[in-house]
């Protein structure tokens, strides 16, 4: 689960489950603090969304189950893939059922918050961090 260079398995469903707040949870795969990459199976519950957000580098995903509606209408169902560019933006995105995804973040991801308060970002040393019990986050509403 560390930042590794060589070769390694993972027995995923072994890996403890770890919150993002309101219902959103992940186990991490892969991680690089120097880059901000990730890599993490993502569990939503129905009814969650996650805040308007820019990728701040590029990400792709592979629906497992359940649907994903992006704010502008278009849905990712199961057995779908998805590719987001570097500087994608992408209003609150919604799961009406509860969801699961395979996730590659190739950096960072900045959450929107109200002007006054410092941006959230996602990224893989922040999901190390809460992994280790060190912070607490919530990316969802």
């Amino acid at each position: 689960m560390s930042m590794r260079t060589e070769d390694f398995l993972l027995t995923v469903k072994d890996l403890p489950w770890h919150s993002l707040g309101n219902g959103a949870t992940f186990r991490l795969l892969r991680h690089n603090v120097d880059t901000g990459q990730y890599v993490i199976i993502l569990r939503l519950e129905a009814g969650g969304m996650f805040k308007s957000h820019k990728h701040y580098g590029a990400a792709e995903f592979y629906m497992l189950e359940g649907e994903m509606t992006y704010g502008d209408g278009q849905k990712a169902k199961a057995g779908d893939y998805g590719w987001e560019a570097m500087y994608a933006l992408h209003p609150d995105t919604r799961v009406e059922v509860d969801t699961e995804l395979f996730f590659i973040g190739y950096g960072p991801v900045i959450f929107d918050t109200p002007s006054n308060e410092t941006p959230m970002i996602l990224d893989g040393g922040l999901l190390k961090s809460i992994t280790e019990g060190a912070v607490q986050a919530s990316f969802t509403a």
